[in-house]
C-alpha cells in the first residue's frame, strides 16, 4: 500500500470531519523523511560510498556556487546523503530552508544556518556574491526562486548532485555570511536567558531538553513556527516540521498523525488554541502532547529577529497574531 498523500488521509481514521479539514493539505517532507527513515537504515552510510545513481557530468566548470536545500531533499529517498557528499567533494557551501532543517548537521563546516523565513535572508547568506545557486528540493510555496535568485540559479536534483563523481573542490575554506552571525546574536543569549516571560528562544531550549531523541516537534505557523524554524538545534533531519501551509490545527493535525503512524511526535502551538486544535486534543488518545505558549512568552522579542533579518515573510507577519 502507498503511504497516505494528504494529512487528511492519515487523519480519516481518527475523525472524518477532522480528515475533511486538511485534504488539501500535503504531508510535509520532514515528516514524510521522519517516517521513512524510522523503518530503514540511518543515513549515517559515509559520504565516499558509492551512490546508486549513474554517474552525472557537472556541467558548471570551476563556478563559485553555493547550494539552497528545499524540503525535496528529504521528500527523495537518499536525498540527504546525495547532498551531504556532493558539499563534502565539491567543498561548497549550503544552506537549507526551514523545511530541510538537519539536512547538515549545525555544526558541519559547510552548513550556512536556515533561510526564507525573513526578507533579508539570502542577502545576508552572500547570496548575490556568488556566481551560482545550486538549488535542490525546493518547495517553491516555501521559498520561491523570485527570493533567493540573487545570481543564476541552476536546479539539480538531490541524486543528480550526489552522482556528480567529476567536480572539482570548489573553494579552498567555506565563506563566512553574516545572517549566521546576526541569527546567533540573538539566539545564542536567548538560550540562557533566566527572565520571565520567557525569551522564546530559551522556551525552543527548554523543549529540546524535554524532548526524547526520536521525537519529532510540529511547529504551528507564526511566532511559534517562527521561532521553532530559526533557533531549534537540529541535529538530524525530520525532527523539526513547519509547515509552509498556514492553517488553523496544522501542528496538533500533524502530529496525531504522526503519533498515528507510530512516531513519537507532539505539537506546539500559540495560547489560546484555536477551534480546530482543540477539537484534534479531543480527539487524541490519552498521552498527546501539545505545547501551548502564550502569556509564558515575551513574543516581543520577536523584535530582535526582525532588526537582524528584515520583516518575516514566511506565511505572515507573526507580530500580527495573538
Amino acid at each position: 500500500m502507498s503511504a497516505p498523500e494528504t494529512v487528511g488521509d492519515l487523519l480519516r481514521g481518527v475523525s472524518d470531519d477532522l480528515a475533511r479539514h486538511f485534504d488539501d493539505v500535503e504531508v510535509p517532507a520532514p515528516f514524510a523523511y521522519a517516517r521513512r527513515q524510522a523503518t530503514v537504515a540511518p543515513i549515517d552510510t559515509p559520504t565516499d560510498a558509492p551512490i546508486d545513481a549513474p554517474a552525472v557530468h557537472w556541467p558548471h566548470g570551476r563556478a563559485r556556487a553555493v547550494v539552497l536545500a528545499g524540503p525535496g531533499v528529504l521528500a527523495e529517498p537518499g536525498g540527504v546523503r546525495c547532498v551531504r557528499t556532493f558539499a563534502e567533494r565539491a567543498n561548497v557551501p549550503v544552506a537549507n530552508t526551514w523545511g530541510a532543517k538537519g539536512v547538515l548537521r549545525w555544526d558541519s563546516p559547510h552548513h550556512m544556518g536556515t533561510c526564507g523565513l525573513q526578507a533579508d535572508d539570502f542577502a545576508l547568506v552572500g547570496f548575490g556574491d556568488y556566481e551560482l545557486i545550486v538549488a535542490t528540493g525546493i518547495d517553491p510555496v516555501e521559498s520561491p526562486e523570485e527570493r533567493f535568485g540573487l545570481a543564476p540559479v541552476s536546479h539539480i536534483s538531490p541524486m543528480a548532485l550526489g552522482a556528480m563523481t567529476d567536480v572539482a573542490r570548489l573553494f579552498d575554506e567555506i565563506p563566512s555570511n553574516d545572517l549566521y552571525g546576526r541569527l546567533a546574536s540573538v539566539a545564542q543569549p536567548g538560550y540562557v536567558d533566566e527572565s520571565f516571560p520567557r525569551h522564546p528562544a530559551r522556551a525552543v531550549m527548554d523543549l529540546k531538553q524535554s524532548l526524547g531523541p526520536e521525537t519529532i516537534v510540529f511547529g504551528q505557523p507564526g511566532p511559534v513556527g517562527l521561532w521553532l524554524a530559526r533557533t531549534f538545534p537540529t541535529d538530524r533531519p525530520g525532527s523539526i516540521c513547519v509547515p509552509a501551509v498556514d492553517r488553523p490545527g496544522i501542528a496538533a493535525a500533524l502530529a496525531l498523525a504522526a503519533r498515528a503512524t507510530g512516531l513519537d511526535a507532539m505539537a506546539v502551538t500559540t495560547d489560546p488554541v484555536d477551534e480546530v486544535s482543540r477539537a484534534i486534543v479531543d480527539a487524541a488518545p490519552e498521552g498527546f502532547r501539545l505545547e501551548r505558549w502564550g502569556d509564558d512568552v515575551d513574543w516581543s522579542r520577536t523584535r530582535e529577529l526582525v532588526d537582524a533579518a528584515g520583516p518575516v515573510v514566511a506565511w505572515s507577519d507573526p507580530e500580527e497574531r495573538p
